[in-house]
């Protein structure tokens, strides 16, 4: 890396810094010598084009930053997960969206403000001021003309404006913060008894009239989806890795470029003798513990045995046993009052009592191990793997990429399959969503094959590392099958019904009984053979309740019953089954309680209705725009 970022950069936190600078050019926009060859377009707003150039190097840098804060834990199941081709796609849309409303609304940044922004920029700077010399090295580090930044970052101005003007608009009534304030603090319990249509003994009747409306009311319910069957090869980086070599040369600038990937922190052994504090201990309390750490500290410093004392009387369950021993840590393992006196003892000192959140330590250094950076010879093996890995996946795409152009003509998938020691898979019938491997990246398989004819190969579509080559035997059309064939499941849907309006029946006229007075809660819970149970208190915001689950309707009239008016006016059908509720408890906060809060419901609020302003307003604007996605040429890249 740059000399001065080696100076500068203590921690991955400056990896980001810049990791972000390069988001800000590349992501939102690309580079103009990367897009050459890569001008087909992937997406368009309107007569711009989103070209797959653009796309692949924003994703390309977001999987960057992703990496840097994941340091080294970003996993193929967390990228899927977090869909970060997609979110890479959809931010290139937005953020043409917005650049093509500020146009027309004649928004503009001046050369003054975009000056202004760069110089603010901390990775640009040095010793808090800005540093000309630092932005032109780290611009020319990745290949990035002034000229070209600095037009880019006119355009994140812009768009930051456009946002500001519209999330300017908003505002927040004493009414809303209230409600606000209720939502979080007000709560409630609840008592209730469950009425379960599966006790209902009573088979209802069903009559073939009943079954026949059901269907024709319903038909697109029992509508089996279309099916498909598939012939395909996957083109796996391992199987070309020994097609890889790495020379001596690219070890070393690999490493050079980036050889804070391979730091040691500094880090500590130590042993500590906890004796703990409870939240709520009052100051006699915990001054008498804090004698008591004192008195173990002085008996250490006589010559007692630390891990024997640690072993007979620290309340660390966790390392008590182990003589007090906690291994090695690091900075930011540990709390902070712990963390800075172990850091600061040498080996075979020991602390005075220090105070944490959970209590008083002696802290007793073993061992200490100063941060270095691993030499190239330690981490060469693991830069050529990474390497070879790199270089076989660039291998599998460009052969499964031959192989589609080769068949465009013949299709015979199986007659290269032979030819080329592939091998061959085929498919049982699956439906969208349900094929092989379809959740390693997002249906991206079912989307191959049912974006195409039988006897067709698909473009090649990324699984994971793998590539795969697809071609489509066979489809079946989506159909919605005869009365007689889904009778069975209609009978049980109507059967399930009925008993839920029996239980409900049944639940109701228990509820009028309480109402009135003629019956009491006790002994209705004993004459219909139900139990009463109390949910755990719960907020208003939300629909779930402890013990019961979703019941949005039922969390509702929680909140509007009371010891005066302790049942609602209705039952509530549930997961847990129709639900007769009675009041428990109700906490409503005061006014000194919204005081306190107010400044903080004041902003949170502001913040909530600025972005949900701002993000119904870029709906709006792609709901009047023409925007199109080539889903095919996505999934293949």
């Amino acid at each position: 890396m740059l000399s001065f970022m080696r100076k500068n950069a203590k921690s991955w936190i400056v990896k980001i810094l810049f990791t972000i600078i390069i988001l800000v050019f590349v992501f939102f926009y690309g580079y103009s010598d990367m897009r050459q060859g890569k001008e087909t377009a992937l997406a368009s707003v309107g007569n711009k084009k989103i070209t797959i150039g653009e796309y692949q190097e924003a994703y390309k840098n977001m999987l960057q930053f992703y990496r840097n804060i994941y340091q080294g834990q970003l996993t193929e199941e967390i990228i899927r997960q977090m869909g970060l081709k997609q979110k890479a796609l959809e931010n290139l849309i937005d953020r043409e969206v917005l650049l093509q409303e500020a146009a027309r609304m004649k928004l503009a940044a001046t050369a003054e403000e975009v000056r202004a922004n760069i110089m603010k920029t901390p990775a640009f700077q040095e010793n808090n001021s800005f540093s000309q010399q630092n932005y032109e090295r780290t611009l020319r580090y990745y290949g990035i003309s002034t000229a070209d930044f600095e037009m880019n970052q006119g355009k994140e101005l812009i768009i930051k404006k456009l946002e500001a003007l519209v999330k300017s608009a908003t505002s927040v009534s004493d009414r809303e913060l209230r409600d606000q304030f209720l939502l979080e603090n007000e709560k409630a319990a609840i008592e209730y008894l469950a009425v379960n249509p599966d006790t209902i003994k009573e088979t209802p009747a069903l009559s073939p009239a009943e079954i026949e409306s059901y269907y024709k009311k319903h038909a697109e319910e029992f509508r089996l989806p279309a099916a498909a069957k598939a012939l395909y090869i996957e083109f796996s980086p391992e199987k070309f890795e020994s097609m890889v070599t790495v020379s001596p040369a690219e070890l070393k600038e690999y490493y050079q470029m980036d050889a804070e990937q391979f730091a040691e922190p500094k880090k500590v052994k130590a042993r500590h003798i906890l004796l703990k504090l409870g939240k709520t201990d009052s100051p006699e309390k915990v001054a008498a513990i804090q004698k008591r750490a004192e008195e173990l500290a002085q008996k250490i410093k006589k010559g007692e045995d630390f891990a024997k004392l640690a072993e007979k009387t620290s309340e660390d369950t966790g390392s008590a046993a182990k003589g007090g021993d906690l291994g090695y840590f690091k900075k930011g393992d540990m709390v902070k009052p712990f963390e800075d006196t172990a850091f600061a003892l040498k080996p075979g000192e020991v602390s005075s009592p220090v105070r944490s959140t959970f209590g008083f330590h002696i802290i007793k250094v073993e061992d200490v191990k100063e941060a270095y950076t691993k030499m190239f010879d330690e981490v060469k093996g693991i830069i050529e793997k990474e390497l070879k890995q790199e270089g076989a996946k660039k291998l599998a795409r460009e052969e499964a990429h031959r192989a589609y152009n080769r068949l465009f003509k013949s299709k015979d998938i199986a007659g290269y399959a032979k030819q080329s020691g592939m091998k061959l898979e085929e498919t049982d019938y699956f439906t969208s969503g349900s094929a092989p491997e379809d959740a390693t990246e997002k249906n991206a398989f079912s989307d191959a094959a049912f974006s195409i004819s039988a006897g067709e190969i698909a473009p090649i579509f990324a699984l994971g590392q793998k590539y795969v080559l697809l071609k489509l035997q066979e489809k079946k059309l989506s159909l919605i099958p005869p009365v007689a064939e889904v009778t069975a499941a209609i009978k049980k849907i109507l059967e399930r019904e009925k008993k839920t309006q029996l239980a409900k029946a049944q639940a109701e006229k228990v509820l009028a009984g309480l109402k009135n007075g003629k019956v009491e809660w006790a002994a209705a819970a004993k004459a219909n053979k139900a139990e009463i149970k109390t949910t755990k208190e719960f907020a208003r915001r939300g629909e779930f309740i402890p013990e019961i689950g979703p019941a949005r309707e039922l969390k509702e009239a929680a909140f509007t019953v009371s010891e005066k008016k302790p049942y609602p006016d209705k039952v509530f059908d549930t997961e847990k089954g129709v639900l007769i509720i009675r009041f428990k408890t109700r906490q409503v906060p005061g006014e000194e309680e919204f005081k306190k809060q107010k400044d903080r419901l004041q902003k949170q609020l502001a913040q909530m209705k600025k972005e949900d302003l701002f993000n119904q307003f870029l709906e709006s604007l792609k709901a009047k725009m023409e925007i199109t996605v080539d889903k095919k040429l996505l999934a293949a890249d």
